[in-house]
């Protein structure tokens, strides 16, 4: 990215946060957390400090950060160094994105080229180049509304499991838009703030259905139709037992009578035609779709620090935005804040994209004039750069 390019970048984004300052919140409890930022030269800078929401403001507006940051735990004296901070307590986030979620899309716009014999492919990043076996390989990744719907769906999931399973308030639960792709998911002034890693380990493996087994189930080999049949779930139970028996509610197996009202029977009969093997496999099914694809790195880091609400994503120009209701939301919409002032770009590559309810692209290797919010989307992606307008 060339120097007029990041002054262009840190132009709009100043503009913007001096005109939406009073836009920008602080998180609770904000002089006990470590706030850090990313700048245009990809330099990262932690362990700062803000006392109050103006010194805040101020600050995004004389720095222009590429990217800002907070952390989800709270401190004793939070512009230390790690290990002198003084742990309090954190937030229980999670993060959802779309890099992990596999869609049929992706085969469309996603990209990958080897570094050493610059062999290309379409789809995800394959660990080796199949050409000549190399493992530098760069990834191009894009996302579209299949992405985006496949990230909310989880979020819902996982929502629907903080409520239901851990009992956890809806006004401790807020929702954003990451501004790129995915959705952040925090749960504030809670019982579980004071958790340490390996609390917070078992909670991530629990909404990911990890180590769930046939046995918890009340399904062993050996054991007698009739033994199963007092260990099985009912749909009135809590947790993944009362999960798995209430979707197996929606299912149909040829041959059973529906006339039983008894979900055991159901299951019962599903055991009889598949087998151990085959209803294990089915089962891995099941958890799979009722499970919630989370990025269980982040949740387990007591001293992760994530994206800051209303401020606007380097790479993409986007904001992360509150989610106030969650199945209207359209991030390629809702969260594209820019305006449409037209700028004269030259696009390497891009692939068609839309923003705004507009569509745009494909480009390769051209000219094009495009709105603010569109050409900060591919300047930030380092896909085009800012030229003169004569």
């Amino acid at each position: 990215m060339n120097d007029k390019t990041i002054e262009f970048l840190k132009q709009i984004f100043r503009e913007f946060y001096y005109k939406n300052s009073s836009k920008i919140s602080a998180p609770i409890r904000m002089n006990e957390r470590e706030f850090g930022y990313m700048s245009f030269d990809k330099v990262m800078i932690r362990h700062l400090s803000f006392q109050t929401e103006g010194e805040l403001r101020v600050f995004l507006v004389k720095e222009v950060p590429h990217s800002v940051y907070y952390s989800c735990a709270y401190y004793h004296e939070p512009t230390l160094s790690m290990d002198e901070k003084g742990w309090k307590g954190a937030d229980l986030i999670f993060d959802i994105d779309a890099d992990a979620i596999p869609t049929n899309c992706k085969e469309e716009h996603d990209k990958w080229v080897c570094k050493d014999c610059n062999f290309m492919g379409k789809g995800k990043r394959p660990e080796n180049c199949p050409k000549c076996g190399s493992t530098k390989i760069d990834e191009e990744n894009w996302v579209c509304s299949s992405c985006l719907d496949a990230t909310k769906n989880e979020a819902i999931k996982l929502i629907d499991f903080l409520l239901e399973d851990f009992g956890i308030s809806k006004d401790k639960i807020k929702v954003h838009f990451s501004g790129s792709r995915g959705y952040h998911v925090t749960v504030e002034e809670s019982s579980l703030e004071g958790l340490d890693q390996l609390a917070r380990n078992e909670i991530s493996d629990y909404i990911s259905g990890m180590g769930l087994s046939l046995e918890s189930l009340g399904i062993s080999k050996g054991a007698s139709y009739d033994d199963m049949r007092r260990s099985l779930p009912s749909i009135n139970e809590p947790g993944w037992r009362g999960r798995i028996a209430s979707f197996f509610t929606k299912l149909e197996f040829e041959g059973y009578d529906e006339t039983s009202k008894d979900i055991k029977d159901k299951i019962l009969y599903a055991y009889g035609k598949m087998g151990y093997k085959g209803f294990e496999d089915f089962a891995k099914e099941i958890v799979n779709k009722l499970s919630a694809n989370i990025d269980v790195m982040v949740t387990t880091d007591i001293h992760r620090i994530f994206r800051l609400p209303n401020t606007l994503h380097g790479n993409t120009g986007m904001l992360k935005k509150k989610c106030d209701d969650l199945t209207s939301f359209d991030p390629l919409t809702d969260a594209v804040v820019l305006n449409d002032e037209t700028v004269k770009l030259f696009v390497d590559k891009a692939p068609k994209f839309t923003l705004k309810g507009n569509s745009f692209g494909p480009y390769n290797s051209e000219k094009v004039i495009l709105p603010l919010f569109a050409s900060v989307y591919l300047v930030g992606k380092g896909l085009a750069k800012v030229i003169n307008s004569d």
